[in-house]
Formats: C-alpha cells, sequence, structure tokens
C-alpha cells in the first residue's frame, strides 16, 4: 500500500512537470464524518427482529447484534450485522417442507444458522447524498443512496448477485440508546417482504460490574 501512495505522488509531480495547466488529483483527505448522526451511532448494538411476507406473518423471528465504528480515517461507517433465528412459523415451516420438499434435518440447519452483513456507508462530499454498499452472508449485493432527515435515515437499495429487486429501509433514532428500523422489499415478481426491528445500545460493563 506504501508502494501504491508513492506511486500516486511520482505520477502527480511527473504530470506537473509535464503540463502545468492540467487538473492535478489532491492526496488530501475529505473531512472525515463529524455529523452527529454519525458520531450517534457508533457503538455496539443489540435487538430483536420480525418479518412479514405476504401471508406469512411473523414468519421468521430473530435477535442481531452490530458492531458500528469508523474507518479508513473516518472516511466510511462500518457496520457489521451478526443475527440468528429464533423462532419460525409454523405456516413457514410447513410451506419449506411441501414447495421447497426441505427434510426436517435441513430446516433445522436453517434455523441454527448465523446471518452476517457489512453495510458500508459514506456522504458525497459534493451532494450531502449517502451512498452505500452492502454485502451478507446469502452473497447477497447491494448498492444503495439515500438521505437523512432530523432524527431518520432513509435508504434505497438496489440488490444484486444473489439478491433481487430493491428495498426501502428506514432506521429511526428514538433516543441516545435506541433506534427502531424498518425495511420493505419489492421483488421482481411483484411479491412485498417488510422487516421491522429494534436495537438499543449494549452497555459497557467495568471490571466492578458497574454500567
Amino acid at each position: 500500500m506504501f508502494v501504491v501512495v508513492i506511486s500516486i505522488a511520482s505520477f502527480a509531480i511527473n504530470q506537473e512537470k509535464e503540463n502545468a495547466k492540467e487538473s492535478m488529483p489532491s492526496l488530501v483527505s475529505p473531512k472525515g464524518h463529524d455529523d452527529e448522526w454519525s458520531k450517534w451511532i457508533v457503538g455496539e448494538w443489540e435487538g430483536t427482529a420480525k418479518s412479514d411476507m405476504g401471508k406469512y406473518k411473523d414468519w421468521v423471528t430473530g435477535k442481531g447484534w452490530a458492531q458500528i465504528e469508523f474507518g479508513l480515517n473516518g472516511q466510511f461507517l462500518i457496520m457489521k450485522f451478526q443475527a440468528k433465528i429464533t423462532q419460525m412459523s409454523n405456516e413457514y415451516i410447513q410451506y419449506l417442507k411441501e414447495t421447497m420438499n426441505m427434510s426436517d434435518e435441513d430446516i433445522e440447519k436453517i434455523r441454527n444458522s448465523t446471518f452476517e452483513e457489512i453495510n458500508i456507508q459514506t456522504i458525497d462530499p459534493k451532494t450531502g447524498e449517502i451512498v452505500g454498499y452492502l454485502f451478507d452472508s446469502l452473497r447477497c449485493v447491494a448498492k444503495g443512496k439515500g438521505r437523512r432527515e432530523e432524527n431518520k435515515e432513509i435508504m434505497e437499495w438496489q440488490w444484486s448477485v444473489c439478491g433481487q429487486g430493491t428495498s426501502i429501509q428506514t432506521t429511526e433514532k428514538v433516543s441516545d440508546d435506541k433506534f427502531i428500523f424498518t425495511e420493505k422489499y419489492t421483488l421482481p415478481d411483484g411479491s412485498v417482504m417488510e422487516d421491522k426491528g429494534v436495537m438499543t445500545r449494549k452497555k459497557i460493563t467495568t471490571e466492578k460490574g458497574k454500567q
């Protein structure tokens, strides 16, 4: 990586000698994220979520954890999520057996699986628009753009690879230590899935057990 930086600097110097009038690349980073939203959401979170899809209400519920931190000299928010299923509805289990031909063993593997996601966001300094990329353990990839309005962040995602369709995700700050989120997916066949959840800031316990 150090060699790359030196090469960029050398390129800039050589280009300046060849044509001083040309626009040169800047090696000065933009100011890091210092907005109130970014500073507030950094930390460790835990919570619960549920999902509806068509006639299947609360077809799956789960618990999750999130670690959110600044990365690359404060230029990005890096959000790592992990979730586990706590319950699947009887209707959904029946669907898996009858439509997907899954055995009890297959369903148990799903029930015991862990879902992971990495969400990387930054703010375009020219437009103020939020730009994000998301990758998850189902090999889904999403590119997003969005905005912040008072105590809400609204992101629109376009899914690809193993993901399909689009989604709109709304994160709402309830307090310094709590936020709620909803994400509504529209799939290519027109069906809709909606996730809802609540996250609370994970308390930091000292060696003496005080919070």
